[in-house]
């Protein structure tokens, strides 16, 4: 056994007794995307770069490839392993309430995306009772942008059914105010709910600066009457 074998023997025999640092985690990782170099100095680099592995697995592709020794596919392997666990914590039951209530849910809200550094939406669908039975998120792994087009929040709808959905992101650096691209997504939203029957509860926006929320600001109201497909013909007919 060359040494370099050996020292990745080592370090793997050193995953029961749960006594690896930081860096020596991310060297048993990258044993599968560099199956046949020294990965240690890598891996100090990218810590290095990042300061943390959370860090390291919410950055984007691009900025992973300013790492040396990142190419392309080392670079989409760590972001897969990022984009693999958020969409499992956003989809795990126990990890949001088991029913909608405005109070308990803008708490959870509070609590549950303030540790965020990149902006993310995700969508919670509802039942009939307003029990949330799934959450999906949708993120571009960057800090200030994230999008959502209409056809995959079409295609969550018909795959769910879901009786209603209520929409979350979050500015990580900046107020809760919406934006002029968060009016026209929760517009799209609406249009594309009221055209299936699902009834759009909310749209809650987290900031360090606290919670806006489109409802409790009567913004809902103005969405509905502006872009659900009622209000639409209404109008047409009016007209």
């Amino acid at each position: 056994m060359s040494g370099h074998e050996g020292h990745r023997h080592r370090i793997i025999e050193k995953l029961d007794s749960g006594g690896l640092c930081e860096h020596e985690f991310l060297e048993i990782l990258l044993f599968n995307a560099i199956p046949r170099l020294n990965t240690n100095d890598l891996a100090h680099r990218l810590l290095e770069a990042f300061g943390s592995i959370p860090r390291i697995f919410s950055a984007p592709v691009s900025r992973l490839k300013s790492v040396e020794g990142v190419g392309e596919n080392v670079a989409a392997y760590l972001c897969c392993i990022g984009k693999f666990f958020e969409t499992y914590y956003a989809g795990r039951e126990d990890t949001y309430p088991k029913k909608f209530d405005e109070r308990t849910f803008l708490a959870y809200v509070e609590e549950r995306y303030a540790p965020a550094e990149n902006e993310v939406l995700d969508f919670y669908l509802l039942d009939k009772a307003k029990n949330i039975f799934f959450c999906k998120r949708f993120s571009s792994g960057e800090p200030r942008r994230v999008v959502i087009r209409p056809e995959q929040l079409t295609r969550l709808i018909l795959e769910n059914k879901p009786d209603g959905l209520i929409a979350v992101h979050n500015h990580p650096n900046g107020n809760c105010f919406p934006s002029e691209t968060d009016d026209k997504t929760t517009g799209q939203c609406e249009m594309i709910c009221s055209i299936h029957n699902v009834k759009f509860y909310d749209h809650f926006i987290y900031s360090p600066a606290g919670t806006y929320s489109y409802y409790c600001s009567g913004r809902m109201k103005e969405i509905h009457q502006k872009y659900s497909v009622g209000a639409i013909l209404g109008r047409g007919e009016g007209g």
